[in-house]
């Protein structure tokens, strides 16, 4: 590879986050026998900015690498009924992660793709949880714990896989994206009382994305 030829461009990008997590059955199946209630999942609305690095070797085949700030998270909703009470509850997790995603890309006649990995840490966050019960509403909000303990939300490290396309006008990039989490974010803790118990605990960040970039240097 003749690095000469070689040209690096540099990047900002921001967008919109889709994100959910995926929770296994048993998972669902324990929570729902501790609350004594039917749950449902749910898509949060959140963010991403970062800044990146793509570097072109004189081809459409090159590669990217970036550091972002990405909120993921999920929501889960249930109702029934305590002590003769008809009650209803949302509790919406955002947790914020630092993220370096590296993807090979390719990049031609306006057309953009990447494909690779990333991974996360867990740096902040919240959990909002809104209960309804005999007409009165409450509204609570928590930060995030990320550990390994019982008593934490989530695990810190996340990562996985994403896929990204997009169309370039001139140094502006408009794209999707879709990120497929593979780290399991309950806490470890909790996953080895599952375990203890024959149950599959596990939590994982999926999030789809629409963002724009804009790309300083040459195209």
């Amino acid at each position: 590879l003749n690095s000469a030829s070689a040209q690096v461009r540099f990047g900002v990008k921001a967008g919109l986050n889709l994100a959910s997590i995926a929770y296994s059955d048993d998972f669902i199946g324990l929570a729902e026998s501790e609350l004594e209630t039917d749950l449902s999942t749910g898509m949060v609305p959140a963010f991403h900015v970062g800044a990146q690095a793509e570097f072109d070797f004189g081809g459409p085949i090159g590669l990217s690498a970036g550091a972002q700030l990405s909120v993921k998270g999920g929501k889960l909703s249930g109702d029934g009924n305590l002590l003769g009470v008809p009650f209803s509850f949302t509790s919406t997790a955002s947790p914020m992660y630092l993220q370096v995603p590296v993807a090979v890309t390719f990049r031609k006649n306006g057309f953009y793709a990447g494909v690779g990995p990333y991974v996360g840490f867990g740096i902040g966050g919240k959990v909002k949880t809104e209960t309804e019960a005999a007409g009165q509403t409450d509204e609570t909000s928590e930060d995030i714990s990320f550990g390994s303990s019982e008593d934490d939300d989530f695990e810190s490290l996340d990562f996985g896989a994403g896929i990204e396309l997009g169309y370039e006008f001139s140094n502006i990039r408009v794209s999707a994206s879709y990120s497929l989490g593979l780290a399991n974010v309950a806490p470890k803790d909790v996953v080895d009382q599952g375990k203890d118990q024959n149950l599959d605990i596990s939590a994982k960040n999926n999030v789809i994305g629409i963002s724009v970039a804009y790309m300083f240097g040459s195209n």
